[in-house]
C-alpha cells in the first residue's frame, strides 16, 4: 500500500542536533519512551496514531523497538503491534533554528486487515484444526504487555504442533486486541467465538475481563484470565490462573517494612475493579503486620498527569505506598515520583511491575521498587534458562521481555492442551473441569498445578536495581 505521513510536519523550534535530542528524551506528545536511557538499538518506543478515514479513522498505538539510528537525522522502529511494520522518524532542518519532525509508517495488507478486524469476519476453520484464542491489548494502557504475550503464546503453540498437536490435530492461535477497552474486548470475543476459537486466553484488565464473562457464557467458550487478579466467584465458563494481591501483599509488605522500617502507607491504584480488591487486600496484609494507611486514591485509567495524586502523597506523611497502577500509567505514574524527588523519601511496592513495566519506566526512575510476582525473567534455573533460549531463538535478541503477565500465557497454553489430551477432547465443558481437578506443569517458574481455586505457583519478590528486576527471595506456598 506504500506510505502515508502520520504525523506531517510536525514543527520544533531548535535546529536539528537538538530535535533529534528532545525526541530522544521522550518523543513526541503521546509517545512512550523509557526515561534516562538513551536513543540506542533495542530501546522500546510506544508511538500513538490515527489512522486515515479512508481506513476507518481507527486509533492505534504501534510498539516496537528502535532498529538503527542515524543522529541527529533519522530513527526507525520496527513493530509486531498492531502489526508487523516499521516506522521512520526524520528530522530535517526548516530555516534557522527550526526543525521538521516527519512520521511514515509502511502500511499494508496485514495493517488494513487491523484496520477491519470488526468488521469482516475470520474464515471458518478447517476441520482439522483446533482453533485457540487470545485476546490481549495492542493498543491503551495495558499495550505495554502485548508484545511479549502473543510472542510467548504462539512459542508454546509452535512447541506443542511440533510435538505432534493436541489428540492428533494441531493448534491455530487466533488474536483479538481488546484496546484496553471492556466493549472492544467483548467484541473481540464474539469475532472469535465466531472464528470457532472454543478455548480463549484472556491477558487482560479486570475490566475488560468483566465485560467478557457474559459473552463466553453465550457462546459456549471457555475463558481463562492468565494475568495478575483480584479473584473472585469462579463459573463453568471462566478459570482465572494469575497470582492473587492478597498473596503479593503477604510476602512483599512484611519484608518491605523490615527492610525500611515504614509503617504508614499511602494506596495509590486504577479506579476499577483490580486496584479496589487489590487495595483491600493490602489494608489487611498492612493492619495485620502492624501498620497503617494513612490515605487511598484512585486515578481513572488512562491518566497521565498524576502531580495531584503524587501532591497527596507528600502531604499524607506516609513513608510507603503501594501502587496498582497499570501498564502506561504505572509508567507515567513512577517517573514523575521520581523526577518530583519521592523516591528518596518513600519506599514503593509495585503490584503491576513486571519487566516491560519496568523497561518503559527506565533505570533511573525505577531504582528501588519493590514487585512481588510468580515469575521473572532473571530467575536462574535450568527450565527458565531454556525457556529464554528458544524464546530469543524463535523472536530475535531484542524481543521483547517476558514477564509473569506474559509467560503466564505460555504455561497457559500447555496447561490447556494438557487438560484437553487427559480428557480426550477440545470440548470447552471437558477442558475447564480438568482444569479445575488439576493439571501440573513443570515450567519456566518452576512447578505449577491448576485446581477450582486457581493456580499454585511460587511468588518471588524482586527490587529493580541497576535497570533490572533482581529477585531477593522465594516465598513457595503464598499463592495458594
Amino acid at each position: 500500500m506504500g506510505e502515508i505521513i502520520l504525523a506531517d510536519r510536525e514543527q520544533l523550534p531548535c535546529p536539528p542536533e537538538q530535535a533529534f535530542d528532545v525526541i530522544a528524551g521522550g518523543g513526541l506528545p503521546g509517545w512512550r519512551l523509557p526515561r534516562g536511557q538513551a536513543l540506542r538499538l533495542g530501546v522500546p518506543v510506544a508511538i500513538p496514531l490515527t489512522l486515515p478515514a479512508t481506513l476507518g479513522g481507527q486509533r492505534a498505538e504501534i510498539l516496537g523497538r528502535v532498529v538503527s539510528v542515524d543522529r541527529p537525522r533519522r530513527f526507525v522502529v520496527h513493530h509486531d503491534l498492531p502489526w508487523t511494520g516499521s516506522v521512520t522518524v526524520s528530522v530535517r532542518p526548516d530555516g534557522p533554528a527550526r526543525s521538521t519532525v516527519r512520521v511514515a509508517v509502511q502500511l499494508d495488507e496485514e495493517a488494513l486487515g487491523w484496520a477491519r478486524r470488526m468488521v469482516a469476519a475470520p474464515a471458518p476453520a478447517a476441520g482439522d484444526v483446533w482453533r485457540l484464542g487470545l485476546i490481549s491489548s495492542g493498543t491503551g494502557p495495558a499495550s505495554v504487555f502485548s508484545v511479549a504475550a502473543r510472542s510467548t503464546a504462539r512459542l508454546a503453540v509452535e512447541q506443542i504442533n511440533a510435538d505432534g498437536g493436541v489428540l492428533g490435530r494441531p493448534l491455530e492461535l487466533m488474536t483479538g486486541d481488546d484496546g484496553t477497552h471492556p466493549g472492544l474486548g467483548a467484541a473481540e470475543l464474539v469475532r472469535l467465538a465466531h472464528a470457532g476459537c472454543r478455548v480463549v486466553l484472556a491477558n487482560v484488565t479486570s475490566a475488560v475481563f468483566q465485560a467478557l464473562r457474559p459473552v463466553a457464557r453465550k457462546y459456549g467458550v471457555l475463558i481463562i484470565h492468565t494475568p495478575l487478579n483480584e479473584g473472585g466467584a469462579g463459573a463453568p465458563e471462566l478459570l482465572r490462573l494469575g497470582e492473587r494481591p492478597a498473596a503479593q501483599a503477604a510476602a512483599a509488605i512484611p519484608a518491605l517494612m523490615r527492610a525500611t522500617s515504614g509503617s504508614h502507607f499511602y494506596l495509590a491504584g486504577n479506579d476499577y475493579c483490580w486496584s479496589r480488591g487489590a487495595n483491600r487486600a493490602v489494608r489487611r496484609v498492612v493492619e495485620r503486620s502492624g501498620g497503617s494507611v494513612a490515605a487511598e486514591a484512585y486515578a481513572e485509567l488512562g491518566t497521565t498527569d498524576f502531580a495531584s495524586l503524587i501532591a497527596s502523597i507528600r502531604r499524607s506523611g506516609a513513608d510507603l505506598v503501594v501502587s496498582s497502577l497499570v501498564g502506561a500509567d504505572e509508567v507515567a505514574f513512577e517517573q514523575q515520583m521520581h523526577a518530583a524527588g519521592l523516591r528518596q523519601e518513600v519506599a514503593t511496592l509495585a503490584l503491576v511491575l513486571d519487566e516491560s513495566t519496568h523497561e518503559f519506566i527506565g533505570p533511573d526512575a525505577s531504582e528501588g521498587l519493590w514487585t512481588a510476582f510468580s515469575y521473572f525473567e532473571s530467575l536462574d534455573s535450568a527450565a527458565n534458562n531454556a525457556f529464554k533460549a528458544d524464546y530469543h531463538r524463535r523472536f530475535g535478541p531484542e524481543a521483547a521481555p517476558v514477564s509473569s503477565m506474559t509467560e503466564g500465557l505460555y504455561e497457559a497454553v500447555h496447561l490447556v492442551t494438557r487438560a484437553a489430551a487427559d480428557g480426550g477432547s477440545w470440548d470447552p465443558v471437558v477442558v475447564g473441569e480438568r482444569l479445575r481437578v488439576g493439571v501440573t506443569y513443570d515450567g519456566p517458574r518452576g512447578r505449577v498445578s491448576t485446581s477450582w481455586r486457581g493456580l499454585h505457583q511460587p511468588i518471588y519478590l524482586a527490587t529493580s536495581r541497576g535497570g533490572a528486576l533482581r529477585v531477593t527471595e522465594q516465598l513457595t506456598d503464598l499463592a495458594r
